[in-house]
């Protein structure tokens, strides 16, 4: 039995925006929920749709930088049989999925220009017309924006739409930093060592060191690096107990390597790897563990591991959500 998502609130800040998400929940008006990456916009909007009078509908999520462009309006919308090459059957978009309930579109900021002025003429008009198609379809959905831009900067850069920002940004909500909100780490770290001690097996508790060590970072990546922390340090520490050294990704990676020098460490951590997958990796498969690797090796910062690895973050985007490996695994 997996444990749910839960929110982990006694910090004054986060308890404000949890008010308001909480007040606006049975309203219809469009919702715009800021923050930084990792705060956990999508945990909220889930609350907010579980709060309102939709919860028996659906809630679609969908993140605007994960799709690629030429693929993106064919999965709000639909699309009509024949509409492009590989168009076999009809098929309906997310708009129509979320019909009833709430449609949750994450890094709103990262849409194209004329995908934002469709966007904005569904919100007016409430209907969608699939692609390929001159029928227009009514819709009843909630819809909840989310981006960690500054979208009144992007609105000043011409790089987004000012009738479309009003019109999204009915209700504004935003998610402090982690580092602002001091109080909820322990709260949350604890959350996460159940979490992933009930899905492990592995029953681990943390030293007071290694409680104060987390309460001193400054977590960049903000919950979703606390996360992916907790989760490290309770596949791989040794004792039952989590130590300061368990937390850091450093030391991780070193316990893993021999004295033997570098071409043997590398050697000896692919075929430790591929013993464990009990076969060999593919091309897609390595270069996602890649990418892994760099992000936390960057506590989590998304835009920064792009910029190392060369490339934009919608691509890196696109790559988190393409070939995942059986488990997550350091080398």
């Amino acid at each position: 039995m997996m444990m749910q998502e839960q929110l982990i609130a006694q910090s004054p800040r986060f308890l404000s925006a949890l008010d308001i998400a909480q007040r606006a929940a049975n309203s219809s008006a469009n919702i715009l929920i800021t923050g930084e990456s990792g705060t956990g916009k999508e945990v909220v909007a889930k609350r907010i749709h579980e709060l309102s009078e939709r919860r028996k509908r659906t809630f679609v999520a969908i993140n605007c930088s994960a799709i690629p462009e030429h693929l993106l309006e064919s999965e709000l919308f639909g699309y009509a049989r024949g509409a492009f090459t590989g168009a076999l059957s009809q098929k309906p978009g997310l708009f129509e999925e979320a019909d009833g309930g709430t449609l949750f579109l994450d890094e709103i900021g990262d849409l194209d220009l004329s995908l934002q002025a469709k966007l904005l003429r569904v919100l007016q008009d409430k209907k969608i017309k699939r692609v390929g198609e001159n029928q227009y379809r009514s819709l009843n959905i909630r819809i909840i924006a989310a981006t960690h831009e500054h979208l009144r900067e992007e609105v000043q850069k011409k790089k987004f739409r000012e009738d479309l920002y009003f019109r999204l940004n009915v209700i504004p909500i935003e998610i402090p930093p982690l580092r602002d909100r001091i109080e909820d780490i322990l709260p949350l770290a604890e959350y996460f060592l159940r979490k992933f001690s009930h899905n492990t097996g592995l029953a681990k508790t943390l030293s007071e060191p290694a409680k104060k060590h987390l309460m001193e970072r400054p977590w960049p990546g903000n919950v979703r690096e606390l996360e992916n922390t907790i989760e490290r340090a309770v596949v791989l520490s040794l004792g039952p107990e989590i130590c300061v050294r368990d937390l850091e990704v450093e030391h991780l990676l070193r316990s893993t390597s021999t004295t033997t020098g570098r071409g043997g460490t590398l050697e000896q951590s692919f075929e430790r790897l591929c013993q464990e997958m009990g076969r060999l990796f593919s091309i897609e498969e390595l270069e996602h563990l890649y990418i892994q690797f760099a992000l936390q090796l960057n506590q989590g910062a998304k835009e920064k591991t792009a910029k190392d690895l060369g490339i934009d973050r919608k691509t890196l985007y696109r790559k988190l959500t393409s070939a995942r490996p059986e488990k997550n695994l350091l080398f």
